[in-house]
């Protein structure tokens, strides 16, 4: 019986990071600078300061980070239109809409009205139906990072039974589904 023991993250962000400032020069000399545009609707403060943070850190990388902060009172076709101007910005490539958003708006329909190419949060219903057949897109952030842990970490997951606490659409079955793909740091039983 194996023992449990905790698997820094920092380590692994720092690795993440630093590929994303290389793959950020390569594209900045090839004259494309990224941009990663992000929406807040209401005034949650957890969600501002989230906001603040991935545009330091976007600002710090090297890429844009165009924001648009919508008032609580905003209409669900407020936030259509502003996601419908990202979709066709071709100087935007990635979106996110920070969640959560207010209760009289679907954070589902607005999700299904962005680009499924421009959905960093790998979480528009194409991007989950290419994560269950297994084909290339955007991946759910928090699954995605649990796989990159357990890989920097070493901690083989291929022909392993795997137990996943939750079965939720962001967490628990993106995860389930990410870890049984056929790749290397996978290929969970």
């Amino acid at each position: 019986m194996s023992s449990a023991r905790l698997l820094p993250g920092a380590p692994v962000a720092e690795q993440v990071l630093s590929e994303v400032a290389a793959s950020v020069a390569q594209l900045r000399a090839a004259g494309v600078t990224p941009a990663l545009a992000t929406v807040l609707v209401g005034d949650d403060d957890a969600s501002a300061g989230y906001i603040r943070i991935k545009s330091r850190q976007a600002s710090e990388l090297g890429f844009v980070s165009p924001h648009v902060h919508l008032p609580a009172s905003a209409s669900q076709a407020d936030l259509h239109a502003v996601l419908a101007d990202f979709n066709a910005d071709a100087t935007v490539h990635g979106v996110l809409v920070q969640y959560p958003i207010p209760g009289h708006l679907d954070y589902d329909r607005a999700l299904a009205e962005l680009d499924p190419d421009k959905d960093v949060d790998g979480m528009h219903p194409v991007n989950m139906g290419r994560l269950a057949l297994g084909l290339p897109g955007p991946l759910p952030c928090t699954p995605a990072g649990i796989e990159a842990l357990l890989a920097f970490h070493g901690v083989p997951v291929a022909g392993r039974e795997v137990v996943i606490l939750g079965r939720g659409a962001t967490l628990g079955r993106p995860l389930a589904m990410l870890l049984a793909q056929k790749r290397p740091t996978a290929n969970a039983a």
